[in-house]
């Protein structure tokens, strides 16, 4: 049996774990396949081997890629071994921090996934890498401060991502993403006529490369720009387009869709479709485990279909448990609204105090985070 030199088998990882980050499945598994037959067969290098654990315990922990039922905290223990059995440097250490940062963002924990993603950063430079490992970190980063409401922060990386990203024509895929992020950073700053350019434009990126899932995705967010502007008829077009699209494929988004589209609904009156609506995404989220969307379902019927304040109460209060504040702000001020114009004054009070106090959260959320 001929030996296969270390340095090829390196090379086929990088092809395997481009093809992770660009979603490539098949490819992903073809390569994955060659690199293990290759493995047995591979002139001994340990970093090598690291490198191949690394990749295998990110792709174990990806919620894309693991199987459902699989305890992902005992996963990760198994992941943080790699690091202490061994002296890792330069590359093999970025990954580490860069995968685990990974893990926790999947998991909503927004914070620690930030501090792994501080300490990789730093690792950036310790090693030589090409534009695009920085361009994914960019990328990666900005999605942890978008969700933590950073938009500043979120909007830097995501546009360094961007600039690199548009120099390559397969990174299509990455292109549409980085502009829905920049277009959520803009919505968080009331710009949701500079947030549909961007949407646009990626709708036309993921039109011109046939990918129905982000296709799906510009439609849905396009609606969340009119749904913001008050102009109901068009956010409904667009949720029903993304519905459509994302039904071709049963996407995972399929019930935040609904989600959307049901509120919409509900704010033009039409409560029996709202009815209809409510029913098939909870179903959908349920049968996901998505606890963050069946609180919000629950706010849909608390609010508008069963007009009941205290699940209302009990969907806020999953909010502030799970750190939700983005949430508690923006939902927080559409019930105090809602209640303001029904002449329900003690009620809005309450729920504008929640809208204050998740906007201080936040805001004291930037202090910490900057020092």
């Amino acid at each position: 049996m001929s030996v296969i030199p270390y340095d090829l088998v390196a090379t086929k990882m990088n092809f395997w774990y481009t093809a992770l980050k660009n979603n490539w499945t098949g490819k992903a598994e073809d390569t994955k396949k060659e690199v293990e037959k290759e493995l047995a067969q591979m002139e001994e290098n340990q970093d090598v081997i690291v490198y191949y654990n690394l990749l295998l315990y990110n792709l174990q922990l990806d919620y894309m890629y693991s199987n459902p039922g699989v305890n992902l905290d005992s996963r990760f223990d198994d992941f943080k071994k790699i690091r202490d059995q061994n002296n890792l440097e330069g590359m093999l250490d970025y990954y580490f921090h860069f995968f685990a940062g990974m893990y926790h963002f999947r998991q909503k924990e927004l914070i620690l996934a930030l501090n792994f993603y501080r300490d990789a950063e730093k690792k950036l430079d310790s090693f030589d890498c090409d534009e695009l490992e920085r361009a994914e970190f960019y990328f990666k980063a900005s999605e942890v401060y978008y969700h933590m409401k950073q938009t500043f922060f979120s909007m830097n990386y995501a546009s360094r991502a961007f600039n690199i990203y548009k120099k390559y024509e397969t990174y299509g895929e990455r292109r549409v993403q980085s502009q829905f992020i920049i277009a959520g950073n803009w919505l968080d700053q009331m710009y949701p006529e500079k947030a549909l350019h961007n949407l646009n434009k990626a709708l036309e990126e993921s039109e011109k490369q046939r990918i129905h899932h982000l296709m799906g995705s510009s439609h849905l967010n396009i609606g969340i720009c009119y749904n913001q502007l008050e102009e109901l008829d068009k956010a409904t077009d667009h949720f029903q387009k993304a519905l459509n699209l994302y039904n071709e494929e049963k996407h995972g988004f399929l019930p935040k869709t609904l989600f959307n589209l049901a509120h919409v609904r509900a704010k033009q009156g039409k409560l029996s479709i709202t009815d209809d609506l409510y029913f098939e995404g909870k179903e959908l989220a349920k049968k996901n485990k998505n606890s963050d969307l069946l609180a919000k379902f629950d706010l849909i019927k608390g609010l508008y279909l069963s007009f009941d304040l205290d699940m209302v109460r009990e969907s806020f209060k999953f909010f502030e448990e799970k750190g939700m504040y983005a949430d508690m702000e923006e939902y927080g001020f559409v019930t105090a609204d809602l209640l303001e114009k029904q002449e329900k004054i003690r009620d809005a009070v309450e729920f504008y105090r929640i809208t204050v106090n998740a906007r201080r959260q936040i805001q004291r959320s930037a202090f910490l985070h900057e020092n």
